[in-house]
């Protein structure tokens, strides 16, 4: 919840003149291409997962690497052709740069949508790679460094 804030004159005046200075871009805004329904389903897809799995913008790296690695099994299949779909009805909430997001509202999108969506990240989290990442549990065979990890606060 965005807390609101008083209006200053000073503060108005700055906002107005920002806008003011985009005003000449704005016939320009309406002639972009939506780039989003030039994703192919596999980059879709990417892009569904980068956004509801638990990876940082600082993990990109490990992101790309399993969202690779799912794209390569047959649970991949059932989303690739819905996945162009669903990146369109949560292009409102979403920016084009965003790799995460904290939440998406799943009233503003289509019950087909939501639950392809619910189903995906369903399937993510059950993933036991997933569940170390978010627990900051090391991948197995690797050795904890610390002897009370299960101790500390999760990130």
């Amino acid at each position: 919840m965005i807390p609101k804030q008083i209006v200053t004159r000073r503060r108005f005046v700055i906002q107005s003149s920002r806008l003011l200075a985009f005003s000449p871009f704005a016939g320009t805004i309406g002639c972009i291409s939506d780039t989003v329904s030039e994703l192919s389903p596999e980059d879709s897809l990417k892009k569904l997962i980068y956004i509801i799995g638990p990876w940082t913008v600082g993990d990109h790296l490990i992101a790309e690497d399993f969202a690779k690695r799912f794209l390569k099994t047959n649970h991949a299949d059932q989303y690739l052709s819905k996945s162009a779909k669903l990146i369109q009805s949560l292009s409102k909430q979403i920016s084009e740069e965003a790799i995460a997001v904290k939440e998406i509202d799943l009233d503003d999108i289509p019950k087909e949508d939501m639950e392809i969506l619910i189903n995906l990240s369903k399937q993510l989290y059950s993933f036991v790679e997933v569940r170390f990442y978010v627990s900051n549990e090391p991948s197995w065979g690797q050795c904890q460094g610390n002897a009370m990890w299960h101790t500390r606060i999760p990130e």
